[in-house]
């Protein structure tokens, strides 16, 4: 009840802030822009104020007002909300994908492309650089790899294991560890979005980021063929790669969190386990607490034989509005944000920027085998949950649940999603 409470009186001073008091607020202006982000912590924002600081200097008569919105509420309505008042932002903060391309569509942002510095854009890795209508929109801020297999050095040293160079090596140990009476994969599904997320990567492998992105589209029927990047689901689930006598039993994949199934592989119950590039920050910390008995290794979902080198992975990043009426200064304010100066104080904090040369930013060498892993990956696939429309992701979860659970055979997948999505279309979704 407390929490519901803390949200709606949040979402009141959300609403406020980004429609603003109509009496109160003055009227846009080109020496004024109003920059709404979600950076709420202490660090960040001592690195935004110095940004904003030095970009006045070098701007005479042009001040920033920043708009800070608890990342829950922006999330959910804040983002929208923002746009209905009077004096909307001129730059603001998004995660790309379903969100971002709404706000594109609804003419919401602009295309920045004539007002980028010469080069700019060559400073990014350039998966994370998406066109809409031949344009660019979205700056990317950073990156949330989603997928990620986690592994203990130790034991895979003991089975003689190497980090694999394809789906087919990969599945092959997984069944080798499990005869070596060790748990391959410590994973926790209840909220379906872990498994659901590695679920989309595997599509995202066998059929490429638009081909994979269609099937997420209303009114499109799946086809038998589509899903077969599915099986590795299949393949782990029927070789007991999630459950062990002794440590988990059958049918645990679901009982758990992901937050259970990482303190699992942090102890050493299991040799691999799935997550995304925030894991990094649970390792470090087991680290400093004494906790962390066993080296981790880090490498990236195999792709099987003739599949494209996909990973899923969430960019943020920032938008402007086109009816700011100075669009060249808001475009040099995002220039100087996302500059080394700034992305490198920024990777202090753990991020993974989307600058080419972010490796220069961290010593931690997890931290650069992952932005090494990005710089080569050449298609990034969005999560379902911020990649489409919420009800499609949540069929798609749905789905991937129920392949795990057994409920639900491979060769009738296909015809289950079409009828959910059949289902949706009904209802206008």
């Amino acid at each position: 009840m407390k929490f519901r409470k803390g949200f709606w009186m949040a979402l009141l001073l959300v609403a406020f802030l980004l429609t603003g008091n109509r009496l109160a607020l003055p009227q846009s202006s080109p020496n004024r822009l109003r920059f709404a982000h979600t950076f709420t912590t202490g660090s960040e924002g001592a690195i935004l104020n110095a940004a904003v600081a030095e970009f006045q200097q070098t701007h005479r008569g042009v001040t920033i007002e920043q708009i800070v919105s608890n990342s829950e509420v922006y999330n959910t309505v804040g983002w929208r909300l923002q746009f209905q008042g009077r004096h909307p932002p001129d730059i603001f903060f998004h995660w790309q994908g379903f969100k971002a391309d709404c706000c594109i569509d609804n003419g919401w942002a602009m295309d920045l492309t004539p007002f980028l510095a010469p080069g700019f854009l060559d400073e990014f890795i350039p998966s994370t650089l998406r066109k809409r209508n031949g344009g660019v929109y979205f700056l990317p801020q950073s990156v949330d790899i989603s997928n990620l297999i986690w592994y203990n050095r130790d034991l895979f040293a003991q089975l003689h294991l190497r980090e694999p160079q394809s789906l087919e090596e990969w599945r092959q140990q997984c069944v080798a560890i499990r005869r070596a009476g060790i748990l391959p994969l410590a994973q926790g599904n209840r909220d379906l979005w872990p498994m659901g997320n590695l679920a989309a990567e595997f599509l995202g492998q066998s059929l490429g980021l638009e081909a994979s992105g269609r099937l997420f589209q209303t009114g499109s029927a799946v086809l038998p063929e589509q899903v077969q990047g599915l099986n590795t689901l299949v393949f782990l689930l029927e070789n007991h790669c999630f459950d062990l006598p002794g440590v988990l039993q059958a049918g645990a994949l679901f009982s758990l969190n992901d937050i259970d199934a990482k303190v699992l592989f942090l102890s050493g119950r299991s040799a691999q386990h799935f997550l995304g590039s925030w894991f990094l920050a649970d390792i470090e910390d087991a680290r400093q607490k004494n906790e962390l008995r066993f080296s981790v290794g880090v490498f990236p979902v195999p792709a099987g034989a003739g599949e494209r080198d996909a990973m899923t992975a969430v960019n943020t990043g920032f938008l402007i509005n086109p009816r700011t009426k100075n669009a060249k200064a808001a475009v040099e304010f995002l220039e100087l944000l996302l500059s080394r100066k700034y992305q490198s104080e920024f990777a202090r904090l753990g991020n993974l920027s989307a600058r080419r040369d972010a490796p220069e930013f961290t010593n931690d060498p997890l931290a650069k085998q992952m932005l090494r892993m990005l710089a080569s990956t050449s298609e990034l696939v969005p999560p379902p949950d911020t990649g489409y429309a919420p009800e499609q992701a949540s069929v798609f979860y749905e789905m991937a649940g129920k392949l795990l659970a057994g409920k639900l055979k491979l060769e009738n997948a296909a015809a289950y999603w079409s009828k959910e999505k059949a289902n949706l279309a009904r209802k206008g979704l």
